[in-house]
């Protein structure tokens, strides 16, 4: 299916994307999202994906993201993003949508929202009662091991990173053992799962994903690669003081 954006359509297209599109995954406060514990194995996390996702800890990091969006086998969404984790949300993104982009700067109070670049005025909203980024996929890799052995496709070596590839279909019952609101996201699309494909490192860290899944009759795809990994860091507001 075709889908062309018109400038207006930014705010909406955006915003289902988030809400939608990209399945939010467990940060921001769902009571139901699993945990993801820092782990001890003897098992060799080079060559057994269950001991480094075991690995995986939780202290606070930032990184960067790049993501697409298709429809139909057409691309209508691009998002670039350095976000925290494993500590309060917080970070900047840019959103492309046909000739038309969206700034969005989320600090520990609010959430700024620019269009038309350096010449557009910033908007400050608000941080929405649950806010989660659509980019964390804390406790997939850990419900696609759960999959069995069909679900660990080998390992591999992708921009000079050893990673596991893992696999396979979550249904709505598997959705809901990640997070009651990726289940929800699926659900009220009326789709009954997704295909995921994850790419995981040696520390359990996800460096790139692929989500399928078939909405109105519609074929979609999210794809998310992660990199440069480091400390978290401070998302100020956009806005001068006193402005």
């Amino acid at each position: 299916m075709h889908r062309s954006v018109r400038p207006a359509d930014v705010v909406t297209t955006a915003a289902a994307v988030a809400g939608l599109l990209l399945l939010t995954g467990c940060t921001g406060g769902d009571p139901s999202a699993v945990s993801a514990p820092a782990a001890t194995s003897t098992a060799n996390p080079e060559v057994d994906p269950a001991a480094a996702v075991a690995r995986a800890g939780r202290e606070p990091y930032a990184v960067s993201v790049r993501s697409t969006a298709e429809s139909g086998g057409e691309v209508f969404m691009n998002i670039t993003a350095r976000q925290n984790f494993n500590t309060l949300f917080t970070g900047r993104q840019e959103r492309s949508a046909g000739s038309s982009t969206r700034e969005v700067v989320i600090t520990a109070d609010a959430e700024y929202h620019r269009v038309g670049g350096p010449t557009g005025s910033w908007t400050r909203m608000s941080l929405p009662l649950v806010h989660a980024s659509e980019f964390d996929l804390t406790g997939y890799a850990r419900v696609l091991l759960s999959l069995g052995p069909e679900a660990r496709k080998g390992v591999e070596t992708r921009d000079g990173v050893l990673v596991h590839h893992l696999a396979g279909h979550l249904d709505l019952d598997r959705l809901g053992q990640v997070s009651a609101r990726a289940r929800a996201d699926v659900e009220s699309e009326d789709a009954t799962g997704i295909d995921l494909d994850q790419w995981v490192d040696v520390e359990g860290r996800t460096r790139y994903a692929e989500k399928r899944w078939t909405a109105d009759g519609s074929a979609l795809l999210v794809t998310m690669a992660f990199s440069d990994y480091g400390p978290p860091e401070v998302f100020d507001s956009p806005v001068p003081a006193g402005a």
